[in-house]
Formats: C-alpha cells, sequence, structure tokens
C-alpha cells in the first residue's frame, strides 16, 4: 500500500512540474521561446512545453544572463550567437547540448564549459575576444571542437564578419544575394557586385540585396574601410532554346574551386558534368533547370536555366521567321557569322551542318510551302 502511495505522490510530483508556469528573468530568452514555440505575448509558457525543444534560434536578442537556460534541459541545438553573452557557466547544465553558436558575443573566456555535462560539443566561438581556450583541451568528461578560435576581435580594432554569402534568383529571374554577418564598426558596410555598390546591413540576421542590373556572370562582395568580408560568384539565369529529343550541354561559368552540387529540370533529365549542366528532354514544352552550387563545402548559390521551344527558322531569334533569316543563313554560309544565330534554328532538315538545302527549307517555309 505504502509502494503504491509513493507512486501515485510520483506522479501527481511529475504531473505539477510539468504543469508549472515558467518565469523568466531575460526578456531575451522568453521572447526567443515564445517564438519558437508560436505563443503570443500574454499567453503562459508550461515547462512540459520548453522541454520538448530539441533546437532553437535565441540569436541577436540582446541576451546577457543565461540562467533561464534552465528551462531548456534538452535542446541539442543552440544558437546564442550575437547577443551580449560574457558569462557560459550556467550552460553546464544542459547534458544534451552537441552544438553552440557563441559567435559574435562579448566573451573573454569559455573555460567554464569545461564542467558541462555534456559528452560531445562543437562550439563556434569566432568573433569574440578569446585568448585561451587550453581548458577545454584538457576537459576529461566532454569532448570539444571548437570553430573560429583564430578569428577573435579587439576590443580596439573594428571587425567585421560575414559568415554568409550567396546569390539567388527571385521567381522573375532576377539575381538577389542573401548574406548574414556581424561588424562592431561605425560605417556602414557596402555590397559591391559589378558596378554596383549597394548598402549592406550587417546585424546578425540573413538579408537580402536585390542585383538592379543583370550580371554576365560576376562576384558580389562584402566592403567596409577596405577589408573584405566575404565573397561568392554570380550565376545568372539565362534562356536557352532545345527542341525534343535534342540534348544540350550549358556552361555554368564557375571558377574551377567551384562545382554545382544538385541541378533538377521541371520535365527533363538532368546530368552535372563538372561545373556543365546537360539537359534532354522527349517532350517539346517550355522547361527550367534548377540548381545550386558550393565552393568547398560552403554553399554560394542558386540559379536558373530557361529552356524555350526552338521555332524553326528564326535564325536571328527576335521571334519572326522572315527573310532577315534567309540573309542571315546566306551570310553564315559565305563565312560572316551574326552577332545572333541560333545553329539549331538554322539546321531546318536536322543533318547538323548548315548548307542552301536549310535555305530552301527555310525559304519554303516562309511561302507556307
Amino acid at each position: 500500500m505504502r509502494r503504491i502511495v509513493i507512486i501515485i505522490l510520483a506522479a501527481v510530483t511529475t504531473l505539477t512540474a510539468q504543469a508549472q508556469k515558467v518565469t523568466f528573468s531575460s526578456e531575451g530568452i522568453e521572447a526567443g521561446i515564445r517564438l519558437h514555440l508560436g505563443l503570443n505575448e500574454n499567453a503562459d509558457i508550461l515547462q512540459s512545453q520548453t522541454d520538448t525543444i530539441r533546437a532553437i534560434n535565441l540569436s541577436g536578442l540582446g541576451i546577457t544572463d543565461l540562467q533561464d537556460i534552465v528551462y531548456l534541459p534538452n535542446v541539442k541545438v543552440l544558437d546564442l550567437s550575437h547577443n551580449e553573452i560574457t558569462n557560459v557557466g550556467p550552460l553546464n547544465v544542459l547534458d544534451s547540448l552537441h552544438d553552440l553558436n557563441l559567435r559574435g558575443n562579448s566573451l573573454e573566456s569559455v573555460n567554464m564549459l569545461a564542467f558541462s555535462n555534456a559528452d560531445k560539443m562543437m562550439v563556434d566561438v569566432t568573433a569574440n575576444y578569446i585568448e585561451d581556450f587550453s581548458y577545454l583541451f584538457d576537459c576529461i568528461k566532454c569532448q570539444f571542437t571548437l570553430i573560429g578560435m583564430n578569428r577573435q576581435q579587439k576590443k580596439d580594432i573594428p571587425y567585421l564578419d560575414v559568415y554568409q554569402l550567396y546569390a539567388d534568383v527571385k521567381d522573375k529571374g532576377q539575381p538577389v544575394i542573401w548574406y548574414r554577418g556581424f561588424t562592431t564598426m561605425q560605417e556602414t558596410p557596402v555590397m559591391v557586385c559589378g558596378d554596383t555598390r549597394t548598402d549592406a546591413t550587417i546585424d546578425g540576421h540573413l538579408n537580402s540585396i536585390a542585383i538592379p542590373n543583370t550580371p554576365t556572370g560576376t562576384t558580389a562582395v562584402v566592403l567596409s574601410c577596405g577589408n573584405q568580408g566575404d565573397t561568392t560568384y554570380i550565376v545568372p539565369p539565362a534562356n536557352f532554346e532545345v527542341e525534343a529529343g535534342e540534348t544540350i550541354t550549358i556552361e555554368t561559368g564557375l571558377p574551377d574551386d567551384y562545382c554545382v552540387f544538385s541541378a533538377y529540370a521541371d520535365y527533363g533529365n538532368v546530368e552535372i558534368d563538372g561545373n556543365a549542366i546537360r539537359y534532354t528532354t522527349d517532350n517539346d514544352v517550355e522547361d527550367t533547370i534548377h540548381f545550386c552550387y558550393y565552393q568547398g563545402e560552403t554553399l554560394k548559390g542558386f540559379s536558373r536555366f530557361y529552356l524555350n521551344k526552338v521555332l524553326q527558322g528564326d535564325v536571328n531569334m527576335d521571334g519572326n521567321t522572315d527573310i532577315s533569316d534567309v540573309v542571315a543563313i546566306v551570310n553564315y554560309i559565305l563565312g560572316s557569322e551574326p552577332n545572333v544565330f541560333n545553329r539549331t534554328a538554322a539546321d531546318l532538315n536536322k543533318d547538323s551542318s548548315i548548307d542552301i538545302s536549310d535555305v530552301v527549307r527555310i525559304v519554303n517555309l516562309i511561302l507556307g510551302q
């Protein structure tokens, strides 16, 4: 009987703890947890809810005190970047912690992590003021992997750190640059892309800038006071014409240290060949190739290639088949290739050569024969 009573009391105690309302001392941590759980500012936060959190982003919330971290006992991935943290001691109670981002705080030491209850931890310490990491490498219980040890700030020297920068394409085909970084500089950093210079917002959050003029393939870079932040190569969207059953190879123009990582088409088949994309389709439909590219292990961009149906005989690609296309083919045969010349549209008899027989066919096409 006594054992049953003990079990019942234990169960009641557990349920009471789970239903307990959490009271925070840190407005930043509370705001981050509230956002993560999708709760409005008036809703209670229960311990049973915070117990379910395994990964959370608390970046850029002005956090100075980590005492409330005790309400996240099961968290494995914790982003505390770009706050104002000076003491990491409270993190030692997190037994499950595996990935910890402390980038861009005000830390002068992380030695207290040597007393962590976790078994293995990856810690990003970039852009702090830390000089000594020796305690973590002498730690017996927890195995540490540190990122950014050699990228520390000096309190008297302005600092710029752009740690995420990649190209992308909007729905209408306009290139944009997405970037994330941190700086202690007073002046506004500048994004440079070709001849375009645009003010950049380096505040620890993911921001974007549209490229006003479509580049032909160029590098974007974040600059401030002559300090280079990071660069990425832009592969602008491009249009190509293809016929059903035809295979075309499209060169991306990426530098040798870049590589196409993945590619797919809405309808056709795609193969990656180094920095080129080989495309084939059995359908006579418009198509889009979507692809992304990396430099080493870092994502550097997304882009698209648009595949359009070939208008037979439209050699100068003006949308019509007329006498100007006949002139273009004749000039090509005579050795004077025009600035715009679509070989696929000009090879009307599909014999892989362009000669007088194609001239006859395009004339007949114009005459409706």
